[in-house]
């Protein structure tokens, strides 16, 4: 949960991507869960293969792109050279960059705000029907295995059938959770 600026309460759900070219099918199947994309350039480093590769995926998949400068409180950061690159070699707008520090916690604010700016909210077909997308899994000792999913439509709880699309295969649900940040 986020409290935005204007006051309203928002439910973001943040999905981190692997930054290696390597990995181009797992991000691929995570944006296609989402509405936005973050696309992250180190200010010591610039724009790099994957920061390319990444935002080529997010545009496939017609996500609205906020681009972030991190790491601006090191030394060997170069802001300037690095903006533009963002607007040479992304073609996004090197003025709507935020600049931010992770570590010290700079502008952290700002890309919140921008998300809720910048972001549209997850639009229902309206047909009611459970519709979502499997962007990862893993499996646990105990539970077996976990699907991480975006639902698109619907709902889902304890009990209900789901069938993968994908090998026609059924499954009952046997527990349903939500990820969330749990503060100390």
């Amino acid at each position: 949960p986020y409290t935005g600026a204007d006051g309203n309460q928002y439910l973001l759900n943040l999905i981190d991507t692997p930054g290696h070219v390597d990995f181009s099918y797992e991000v691929s199947r995570a944006l296609a869960s989402c509405e936005g994309a973050l696309i992250i350039v180190d200010a010591t480093q610039g724009v790099e293969a994957q920061t390319l590769a990444n935002l080529y995926i997010a545009m496939e998949h017609d996500l609205s792109i906020i681009p972030v400068i991190n790491k601006i409180d090191l030394p060997s950061a170069e802001i300037d050279w690095v903006k533009n690159q963002i607007e040479e070699d992304l073609g996004l707008d090197k003025d709507e960059a935020l600049q931010v520090s992770a570590k010290a916690g700079t502008g952290v604010d700002q890309i919140f705000e921008a998300i809720v700016k910048g972001i549209p909210a997850p639009e229902s077909e309206g047909n009611g029907q459970f519709k979502a997308l499997i962007f990862d899994s893993h499996y646990d000792s105990f539970r077996g295995t976990i699907i991480h999913f975006r639902i698109f439509e619907g709902n889902i709880k304890k009990g209900d059938k789901i069938m993968f699309m994908s090998n026609k295969a059924s499954y009952k649900v046997e527990e349903v959770g939500l990820f969330q940040i749990s503060r100390i």
